[in-house]
């Protein structure tokens, strides 16, 4: 650099600071830029969120799950939602009045702050689920979980099903397709705790344990991932058939889990050389079915898991009490009942 005809260096560590600095400067011009931004959009949703708010209805429920746009979770917002304005409650999907993608926890704030009636919302264990839950409850807004519970008593009531009687649904469709296999895999999201695997596996265990199999007890190999993205699923399954890690048996205990591994089974051919049995229903899924790939699949009765559930909140609404679980009944589907399933979504009865 020259200045009045003379030379002059910086030093290497000037420079450093200078690129620190801005840096640093750039990072906090993004940081306030995306704060404002969200707080924005928060701002529009609740607008959005009280325009809803119909006249007609005595009170405004918010639906909030991981997946919104999921069949399963649809039928349940849809059942939800037809008893509801049979009875004076109006039960939104907050991303279905907004064009943004928002995250679940965003969806839980939003509701919060719209001052809604009440909140049914697909549980987990994640910590700062169960602090806005906290804070859903100071704020007198009764929750209701779906599907999976949460650890924390911040919610009025669980819909849901019973943990021992979907393992005995596995258990009865392994034994209907098992010839000499002693390996079992399950694989789970991270909705599942340490805890409700155990007791998974040790109710497949007891619900085998008067059978008389060729290899003997079965063993079990429990994976749970970790992540909830779709890339990370596919990933960490791709990863399995790639190191050879498949057992002979596999359970998904979810909806992305069992789409990916079916699809994995075809990609690196393994159809035919391992059993497979799913969780939840998507039309992916009943093709898996329907070719033989997928055994079968453990899915609720979506419509009587929504109407369930706001049939807890009006009783809720109206005593200030309600069962603290209210059980829906699992299903299996496999090749016995596929077709119907199948016509039922057709006729959109299901």
């Amino acid at each position: 650099m020259k200045f009045n005809g003379r030379k002059f260096k910086f030093k290497s560590s000037s420079a450093l600071v200078v690129a620190a600095g801005c840096t640093v400067a750039f990072m906090f011009l993004t940081t306030i830029i995306s704060f404002i931004l969200f707080q924005q959009r928060m701002n529009e949703a609740n607008v959005l969120l009280k325009d809803a708010q119909y006249n007609s209805y005595d009170s405004y429920v918010v639906l909030i799950t991981s997946n919104d746009k999921n069949d399963f979770w649809q039928n349940v917002y849809n059942s939800a939602s037809e008893y509801g304005r049979a009875n004076g409650v109006y039960v939104d999907m907050i991303s279905d009045n907004v064009d943004v993608n928002f995250s679940k926890l965003e969806l839980l704030e939003m509701a919060i702050e719209s001052g809604c009636d009440g909140i049914m919302i697909e549980g987990d264990n994640n910590p700062e689920t169960i602090e806005l839950l906290n804070k859903a409850r100071s704020a007198h807004i009764p929750v209701i979980t779906l599907e999976e519970d949460i650890a924390s008593d911040s919610r009025v009531s669980y819909v849901g099903v019973n943990n021992y009687t979907i393992a005995n649904l596995y258990a009865n469709s392994i034994k209907k397709n098992l010839v000499k296999q002693k390996h079992v895999m399950v694989i789970a999201n991270n909705n599942y705790d340490d805890t409700s695997l155990n007791t998974f596996v040790n109710n497949i265990q007891e619900a085998f344990s008067t059978e008389e199999l060729p290899n003997g007890p079965l063993e079990f190999d429990v994976r749970k991932i970790e992540s909830d993205s779709a890339f990370a699923t596919e990933e960490y399954i791709q990863n399995l058939f790639q190191k050879n890690e498949i057992k002979p048996v596999v359970i998904c205990l979810d909806e992305l889990s069992t789409e990916s591994f079916y699809q994995a089974m075809i990609d690196y051919n393994k159809v035919g050389q391992i059993l497979l049995f799913g969780n939840y229903e998507s039309q992916s899924i009943y093709t898996g079915i329907k070719q033989g790939v997928i055994k079968g699949t453990v899915t609720m009765n979506a419509a009587s898991m929504g109407e369930a559930a706001t049939k807890a909140f009006i009783e809720y609404r109206q005593t200030g009490h309600v069962s603290d679980y209210i059980n829906v009944e699992p299903q299996i589907i496999d090749n016995s009942n596929i077709d119907t399933y199948i016509e039922e979504v057709e006729r959109g009865k299901h």
